[in-house]
């Protein structure tokens, strides 16, 4: 728009007989407010460190050596593909590698006059580009432009030729927010653009990109920044920064940044206004900025947890919260204690991952002594459950204290294991002992046998199959089942007595039901057999239902079940203790473990 105005101004004056007088008021007003702020404000305007040290070519970006790497070799060869996606978490260079990348394109110098990725020196357009002010490369941003007439604008203007660059360039940032029509208007264009026009396409969720769209473009997923990293950009910084910074406060930050340089510095910016500038950054300061609780009263927190202190563990949160600590930042944090103390445990390693301090992993090994693994694991799924209650519920302070709660009165409750050891080792007279032994084989076998009726032993339904004549009442009904008639099999099961049993001869006492089952079950059975067979409806009071046997066999073995000495242990230990179902688990058996020593 500067370059039109400029351009216009000489053709008004030249043509225009009488020209318009100047207001000299206006004049006036306008040029003293240029000169008396123009230079004061550039002067004393401050860039905030992740401007200030965003990377000016590709041999700053960090941690990005692969698609570095992959792009200098493509232009070496030249072969640069028309359109780049770039994906990847916040802050971790996305828009400035898009900068970097259309920079590369149209970079010119007066030695150089083509697409290189090695910029040592500042080109023609290199800093219009980097200061996203370039005519030939333009950025949109996708979150405020959605719609189909916004691609319409890019579509009617590609077929210009670049005003200055060499390429035209279309950087659309979070283009997975474009609408679907959207997307469908880019394909054609993204697949056969014009050779001077390339695309740049920059997204935090790459999964809501369409695939037609994924596959026109060359795809680079930007790594994730780890401590490592970060810690190396911090020092890096506070060096240029003249700024004193503690091993732990650079670690803190770290982790507070999530993987992104972008956060990083932005933390970093402003522990440096909190501190004055006059003083080391020290650990304690950050925290409170940052609402993060020391490590040494997490450590507290922790031992009250797992001592069942109830009201220690909820005055500990009650004082973290006042000064300032959010709560699921608190749960965070116990829940990196616990993980911590977890692998110290299985690993024996010595490493500080939580800038503990040498008391503090003092504090720490002692308490892993007396924690076992399950117990560190219990706890773990239930920090994992309570830091989705205090998000999502309106008090995060209550939902918390519930959480810690929870887990003071389950650290007294004993483990499965620990329940069956102490049952097992109460004082059982020899009498019951050999009552238990004696019993086990018989106990075996009526769960065993009600367990067949209800699940088919395999060897039984393929001896059915291979037959094709059934021998009894019950292999009819498997027939039915491996058929697949649950009709048929639910009214065998249920609603027939079986009268009497002979070689292709039935005869049924029908209890529920229509009389039209004896016909269906004849016509089944020659379907399934190929052989004639005779089903005949009697009023002779036959056999019990399978139904019927299978409640009368859940009854004997529940009553059995209650009079064991180990069922009434457990009820004596838990008051509220029935019985809902009964199923044998081979591998879990008390009595079938019994079984197997004395064995």
């Amino acid at each position: 728009m500067d370059t039109l105005d400029k351009s216009e101004q000489p053709v008004d004056s030249n043509n225009d007989d009488t020209p318009t007088m100047p207001d000299e008021n206006q004049n006036d007003f306008l040029s003293s407010s240029s000169q008396s702020t123009n230079t004061p404000i550039s002067e004393k305007s401050y860039k905030v460190l992740a401007r200030k040290y965003r990377p000016q070519n590709f041999d700053d970006l960090m941690g990005q050596d692969v698609m570095v790497q992959t792009l200098k070799n493509a232009f070496k060869i030249d072969r640069i593909a028309h359109a780049y996606m770039l994906t990847g978490v916040r802050g971790i260079g996305k828009t400035t590698t898009a900068r970097l990348l259309a920079r590369a394109l149209n970079y010119k110098t007066d030695l150089i006059d083509k697409p290189n990725i090695e910029m040592s020196e500042t080109g023609y357009h290199c800093l219009e580009i980097m200061e996203s002010r370039h005519i030939d490369v333009i950025e949109m941003d996708a979150a405020s432009r959605t719609g189909i007439a916004d691609i319409r604008e890019i579509i009617d203007s590609i077929n210009y030729s670049p005003s200055s660059a060499r390429f035209k360039i279309y950087i659309i940032d979070e283009i997975h927010m474009l609408s679907k029509a959207a997307f469908n208007g880019l394909l054609k264009t993204l697949e056969e653009p014009p050779s001077h026009v390339k695309f740049i396409f920059a997204t935090t969720e790459v999964q809501k990109v369409p695939l037609t769209i994924l596959s026109r473009c060359q795809r680079f997923d930007l790594r994730r920044f780890d401590n490592d990293l970060v810690r190396s950009l911090l020092l890096k910084v506070c060096s240029k920064e003249n700024v004193k910074i503690d091993d732990s406060v650079i670690g803190l930050i770290s982790r507070a940044s999530g993987g992104s340089a972008r956060d990083s510095l932005s933390l970093l910016d402003q522990a440096i206004a909190l501190s004055e500038n006059d003083e080391a950054l020290s650990e304690d300061l950050i925290r409170k900025m940052l609402g993060l609780s020391d490590q040494g009263r997490i450590i507290d927190l922790f031992e009250y947890i797992s001592s069942g202190d109830v009201e220690a563990a909820l005055g500990e949160i009650r004082d973290q919260v006042d000064i300032g600590v959010d709560p699921s930042n608190l749960i965070e944090a116990l829940g990196d204690l616990v993980h911590e103390m977890t692998r110290h445990k299985v690993t024996q390693e010595n490493e500080d991952n939580l800038s503990l301090g040498p008391e503090n992993i003092v504090r720490l090994k002692s308490i892993i002594e007396d924690e076992s693994v399950k117990s560190l694991s219990r706890y773990w799924q239930m920090i994992l459950k309570a830091a989705n209650e205090i998000k999502n519920f309106s008090k995060p302070l209550s939902a918390l204290e519930m959480a810690v709660i929870r887990m003071c009165y389950i650290s007294d409750l004993p483990t499965p294991d620990e329940i069956i050891k102490k049952i097992e080792s109460k004082d059982i007279s020899p009498t019951e002992k050999k009552t238990l032994k004696s019993k086990s084989k018989s106990s075996v076998s009526m769960i065993s046998g009600s367990s067949e009726k209800k699940e088919p032993d395999e060897s039984l339904i393929e001896e059915v199959l291979t037959k094709r004549s059934p021998e009894d009442f019950h292999e009819i009904i498997q027939l039915a089942r491996i058929h697949k008639d649950v009709r048929m099999q639910y009214e065998l099961e249920n609603n027939v007595s079986l009268v009497s049993f002979a070689k292709e001869k039935i005869e049924i006492n029908i209890l529920k039901g229509s009389e039209s089952i004896a016909s269906d079950l004849s016509k089944k059975l020659f379907e399934w057999t190929e052989k004639k067979w005779i089903v005949l409806v009697s009023s002779s009071q036959g056999e019990k239902t399978i139904n019927q046997e299978r409640e009368e066999s859940d009854l004997l073995i529940r009553s059995n079940i209650e009079k064991h000495p180990i069922y009434k242990a457990t009820v004596e230990e838990f008051k509220n203790t029935s019985i809902k179902l009964i199923e044998e688990i081979p591998k879990l058996s008390i009595v079938e473990n019994e079984n197997s020593k004395e064995e």
